[in-house]
């Protein structure tokens, strides 16, 4: 099977979400991590697509990854974040960000960032404009 980035962002990770998607999209990844650590490219920048995109391969991956947890961590419906398996707006979760980070040894660490309290004037135009 030949795994596509792209496609598999798109298929798994894309405007609807699903759990069982996205941790199929994570193996499939972590799969893509384990092949690109092999990557080389002969010659050098000029006339060479193919440099450039050896040279993305690691970022490309590491963005994949840091969206596709996050996306599993948010676990309801809210502007583009929509989640078949979670279809309604959870208020909880207008409390927090979502931070996704690359630790030194290479893992992703997720985590929940509290946002400051919002002004009652604020929040009345929010939930107005809901």
């Amino acid at each position: 099977m030949q795994l596509n980035l792209q496609d598999l962002m798109q298929d798994r990770v894309g405007i609807v979400r699903r759990e069982e998607e996205m941790r199929k999209a994570l193996d499939a990844i972590g799969t893509l991590v384990n092949r690109a650590k092999k990557v080389r490219v002969e010659g050098n920048r000029g006339y060479n697509p193919g440099w450039h995109t050896a040279l993305d391969l690691s970022n490309l991956l590491t963005v994949s990854e840091a969206v596709t947890r996050s996306a599993l961590e948010r676990k309801e419906s809210r502007g583009a974040h929509f989640r078949e398996d979670y279809p309604k707006k959870d208020p909880e979760a207008g409390r927090f960000n979502v931070v996704v980070r690359k630790d030194k040894d290479g893992s992703m660490k997720v985590e929940r960032v509290a946002l400051p309290e919002v002004r009652p004037d604020l929040g009345k135009i929010i939930e107005e404009n809901a």
